[in-house]
């Protein structure tokens, strides 16, 4: 059990403000799209950051520690969070670290890096156990409450990829998880053929993927975040290279939570009237 969470809130958001205008939008909302960092987007009759619910959710669930990954220039948000938010903090410990870009990139090194940066920054995530998330997607409290009190140290919550209601196309993009009996992860495999598809399928005949629910033990993770190598495919360190180099050596356990539900994503602009139609 653990009351830490890190939300990755420092991506550049530039999928969503290169996307094609989705025509049911207002022209507020997409001048919104492209102007503020995805997670800032406002819904609702109360016009409160789609990051807020996530906030609202992780904080029912019982989380007291929340740290937050924001880019260096997210300066106004850092100072005046309580009045952007929008909603009561006053329960939780609201912690912001900085994801620094290296001099020879212009876009953040990836979600790995998002987490040493906060691991160094806070060096008691580096003995205590933790949950990480995205900023962009809105996890249910019934997720957010299990990754929070299961028993397993190191472990995420493995989605049924059916039940998150995505299209056809979008979920083929998806990297799917393969688990072994116990539910202890073997594999992560980006861009998976048909027949690969077919063999990952868990006991219960589902199709595994993950989105970025997990949790992490501070003392055996560290090491393995610090020494993660940049994925030659997207130019950025990741989690999922953290997690397989973690497994393969067979001395840590990554249990998969199985769980079947709809998470919203905000990722481009054809999202936003998704989301508007669950948040109003």
């Amino acid at each position: 059990m653990t009351e830490s969470i890190v939300i990755m809130a420092a991506g550049a958001s530039s999928r969503m403000k290169k996307s094609t205008i989705d025509n049911s939008l207002s022209t507020e909302k997409v001048k919104e799209a492209n102007n503020k960092s995805k997670a800032l987007i406002e819904f609702g009759k109360k016009s409160i950051p789609f990051i807020s619910y996530l906030l609202q959710n992780i904080i029912y669930s019982g989380f007291k520690n929340i740290y937050i990954v924001t880019s260096e220039n997210d300066t106004h948000f850092r100072k005046n969070f309580q009045d952007i938010l929008k909603i009561d903090l006053s329960k939780s410990n609201i912690f912001f670290s900085i994801q620094y870009i290296p001099i020879n990139r212009k876009k953040p090194l990836g979600t790995a890096d998002a987490i040493l940066q906060t691991m160094n920054q806070f060096p008691e995530l580096k003995t205590n156990l933790f949950c990480v998330c995205n900023g962009d997607n809105l996890y249910s409290k019934q997720a957010l409450t299990t990754i929070r009190k299961t028993k397993f140290k190191n472990a995420f919550i493995a989605y049924d990829r059916e039940g998150l209601k995505f299209s056809k196309k979008r979920i083929s993009s998806f990297a799917i998880v393969k688990i072994d009996d116990e539910n202890n992860l073997i594999d992560i495999i980006e861009k998976p053929v048909k027949q690969t598809i077919n063999e990952s399928k868990d006991s219960l005949g589902k199709i595994r993927v993950s989105m970025n629910l997990l949790k992490f033990d501070g003392k055996h993770s560290y090491i393995y975040f610090n020494n993660c190598s940049i994925n030659k495919n997207r130019n950025e360190k990741e989690i999922p290279d953290v997690i397989k180099k973690m497994t393969s050596e067979g001395k840590i356990n990554v249990n998969g939570i199985l769980m079947s539900e709809n998470v919203l994503d905000l990722t481009s602009k054809t999202d936003i009237a998704k989301v508007q139609k669950y948040i109003f």
